[in-house]
């Protein structure tokens, strides 16, 4: 009897896809279960955003307000200042007024996502799914009207386009996000700067990320200064770690920056009300955490913590950016996080050692390895 290893291989694969596909028939029926019966009942009493920890309460109230021609002063303000980041999530809810559509929606937002990446790089998504649905803020997103799957697809379009050099649709990428989320959409625009020529450090990816803890530094209290000063007193009312924001408005944001990063990815495994006033918006941010400590313990063991790679330098450049935030708030990283699971889960190639995993593809079904910094 001759056996055929490629045969073998190929079994092997079916197998894994048949256990992936059983996985994910589960999580939809689990999810399906959780929406009808934590989702709609909190709806019904307006307790969605401290049950699932997400701003939905406010997206709803906003756009019904609008249907209903209800403009107080509160609507008004919300509404009309420009950046915004309550106008895409009201929009949906205006349009679809329903949570069935929304969670539908979200799904197919969340397919059309993972196609994209699946097209941008080689991953295994065997591997890449049950990372990304490891974390409760990607069941919520699915779940609930919220900014967080739109931020996916804002990712999963920048990294395409990226990839594949369509600038058409890196502006798309950029637009959407000014109006979902503008602090992604700056983000993404100061990492297509940090890459391009016009940072003469662009290859010292350490230097360019000082670099940019630098210029936050100075730049932030100088300009925003009121601002940071009202989001503080909101911050300091909210149980932040006041010591870090304080060190942030007056010019250290240089010995703030780690330790604000590791209470957003980590605080939650230390937080004594997790365990002593108990609520799901603390299990939900300590499962984060956890998900976040699983990724990351993963990435380590496998030598993938380098900002050799592009997407962890991403990841970082990102981080950096977003913990400005004098708010706790996990699902801020979100992008962060998928990115760490795309990492993980691309199929290394056959290059040589100048090379890095990052693929794209070229040709009919041909996959070009990217040199270092091509991608940034």
């Amino acid at each position: 009897m001759i056996i055929d290893p490629l045969n073998i291989l190929t079994k092997r694969i079916r197998i894994r896809s048949l256990i992936l596909l059983a996985l994910m028939t589960v999580y939809v029926v689990v999810a399906l279960a959780i929406f009808f019966q934590g989702v709609i009942p909190s709806l019904a009493d307006d307790t969605t955003n401290e049950k699932f920890a997400v701003d939905s309460t406010i997206y709803i109230f906003l756009a019904d307000s609008v249907r209903e021609g209800r403009y107080d002063p509160y609507v008004i303000a919300s509404l009309s200042s420009f950046p915004n980041t309550t106008w895409t999530p009201v929009f949906i809810w205006l349009v679809l007024n329903n949570a069935f559509l929304v969670m539908l929606t979200n799904y197919a937002i969340f397919a059309t996502s993972i196609l994209l990446l699946k097209k941008t790089f080689s991953i295994s998504l065997v591997t890449f799914l049950p990372l990304l649905l490891l974390n409760p803020t990607t069941t919520t997103s699915l779940l609930c009207v919220n900014k967080e799957i739109l931020d996916l697809l804002n990712l999963s379009l920048f990294l395409y386009s990226r990839v594949r050099r369509k600038n058409w649709l890196l502006l798309v990428a950029l637009i959407f996000a000014l109006l979902n989320r503008y602090e992604f959409c700056v983000v993404m625009l100061l990492f297509l700067v940090s890459g391009s020529r016009l940072n003469t450090w662009r290859k010292k990816r350490i230097a360019t990320l000082l670099l940019l803890i630098v210029a936050l530094n100075f730049i932030m209290p100088l300009l925003a200064g009121k601002m940071l000063a009202h989001r503080f007193e909101e911050a300091e009312s909210s149980n932040t770690i006041a010591v870090l924001d304080g060190l942030q408005m007056h010019y250290l944001y240089v010995l703030a920056v780690v330790p604000k990063i590791a209470e957003n990815l980590f605080g939650q495994l230390v937080n004594p009300q997790v365990w002593e006033t108990p609520s799901s918006w603390l299990y939900i941010n300590l499962f984060n955490n956890i998900s976040y400590a699983i990724v990351i313990m993963i990435a380590a063991k496998k030598r993938l913590l380098t900002l050799r790679n592009d997407l962890v330098y991403f990841a970082a450049f990102g981080a950096v950016l977003v913990a400005q935030s004098l708010a706790v708030q996990p699902r801020y990283f979100q992008f962060v996080y998928v990115l760490l699971c795309l990492q993980i889960a691309l199929i290394e190639p056959q290059e040589p050692a100048r090379s890095i995993s990052l693929h794209k593809r070229s040709g009919r079904g041909h996959r070009a390895s990217l040199p270092e910094g091509a991608f940034g």
